[in-house]
């Protein structure tokens, strides 16, 4: 009996044995802390979900790209230049390269530590690139519409393009240097774990930086209008357009920036339903993600476009899209005065005299008064009785020899013989 009972304690130790070394060949190598923040994460996508993932974010990266490569063909095709085109087209070559970073790199080299520390510092410092150019892009637009510049803005112009460089930088360094133990941990993304203070040195600075963009262009697009005749006319057209797109493109490419990082961040809390359906249920966020940049591209193209003058001059008309760049009507320009009309004083209007009474304008002298033999046949006389031939048809008083009556100034004849003429048979 003790020889057996010997035998399976040996027998049971041997077990433990073997199953605590199977338990720990079965963890990964790498058991430092790295390891644990892995170890948050209870359940990840499958090799297939992860491969349709990939795929989703392949064609986002490729479609953002698209639309901003024919957003500056068509610029370059409809001839719209100035500072006010190559801050848009600064502002393009930033997102084309988030998009790199954000939908292809990071799902590319998610499984590579010292890659993917690279790619998370650029996805940073990218978005906080695009989000300083926007900043830049209002403190332009701003500055025209309240007729502060008559062109390229109150600051120097190359404020534009060096300043978002500098307002980016500060926060990605800053980022790192604090928080770089968390850099390239996640195993399922290259971007900011969302439960370290990682997080927050991503996301602060560039909300910041777009609402502050936003609260500039708002001011500027609820101010008046005060563009004055010395001001370039190109670059007061994109102002004035340029302000009211700003917010909406800029917190969308936000919003998509956030919606990514949280898709792939998060993807045990989008398990609801251990069915065969669960594919969906985990990668919901990423076909939303999906929708929202299939829309970003062509709002992307319009908003860089429709601020254009030479753009909507070609394309204003009837229709949803043509509608898009329709154009106010001109307001009316005054006319200018010539010097001559300038030195002379301004006309007297003529008085209107009112009418003089008839007797007056027509008094004749009494020695060229026609006397009553001097009258044709057919006037009448105070003094003479009309004979039948001069009666008009009606046999009644005629309007002309009342009238003559009227204006006699010696005041013969008889009123009666006027008003009351006899009818003659």
């Amino acid at each position: 009996m003790s020889n057996n009972t010997n035998n399976n304690s040996t027998n049971n130790n041997s077990t433990d044995t073997n199953s605590t070394i199977t338990t720990t060949t079965a963890e990964p190598a790498n058991t430092t802390a790295e390891y644990l923040l892995q170890r948050c994460y209870e359940s990840v996508l499958s090799n297939g979900q992860s491969d349709i993932v990939k795929y989703l974010m392949y064609f986002c990266g490729g479609w953002i790209i698209a639309w901003c490569i024919i957003t500056m063909l068509v610029n370059i095709c409809h001839k719209n230049s100035g500072h006010q085109r190559y801050v848009h087209f600064y502002e393009e070559l930033s997102i084309i390269l988030l998009a790199i970073c954000m939908c292809i790199l990071n799902f590319v080299f998610n499984h590579k530590s010292k890659v993917c520390k690279f790619v998370a510092i650029f996805n940073h410092f990218f978005m906080c690139l695009t989000a300083a150019i926007f900043f830049a892009e209002a403190l332009f637009a701003s500055s025209m519409v309240h007729g502060k510049s008559d062109k390229n803005g109150s600051v120097p112009w190359i404020l534009y393009y060096l300043f978002p460089i500098v307002l980016a930088v500060a926060p990605t360094l800053a980022t790192f240097f604090t928080q770089e133990k968390y850099y390239g941990t996640a195993y399922l993304h290259c971007f900011a774990d969302s439960t370290v203070d990682m997080f927050w040195g991503f996301v602060i600075p560039v909300w910041v930086l777009l609402t502050i963009a936003g609260l500039k262009a708002q001011l500027a697009c609820i101010a008046c209008d005060r563009q004055l005749p010395s001001q370039d006319v190109a670059q007061c057209y994109w102002a004035r357009r340029s302000v009211k797109s700003l917010v909406l493109i800029s917190q969308y490419l936000f919003s998509i920036w956030l919606m990514i990082l949280f898709a792939a961040e998060h993807q045990v809390l989008l398990v609801v339903l251990d069915l065969t359906s669960s594919v969906f249920q985990k990668i919901y966020v990423f076909i939303l993600v999906t929708l929202m940049v299939i829309l970003f591209g062509p709002a992307l193209f319009v908003c860089h476009t429709y601020c254009h003058l030479n753009t909507c001059q070609k394309w204003a008309g009837n229709g949803c899209f043509a509608s898009l760049y329709a154009m106010c009507p001109p307001k009316p320009v005054p006319t200018e005065k010539d010097e001559d009309d300038e030195d002379k004083p301004d006309a007297i209007p003529e008085k209107t005299l009112p009418d003089e009474p008839m007797s007056e304008k027509n008094e004749i002298p009494e020695s060229e008064k026609p006397t009553n033999n001097d009258r044709p046949p057919g006037l009448y006389s105070p003094t003479k009785t009309p004979g039948p031939n001069e009666l008009g048809p009606n046999k009644h008083t005629e309007s002309q020899k009342f009238y003559s009556w009227l204006t006699d100034t010696n005041g013969s004849g008889k009123s009666g013989d006027i008003l009351f003429r006899p009818s003659v048979a």
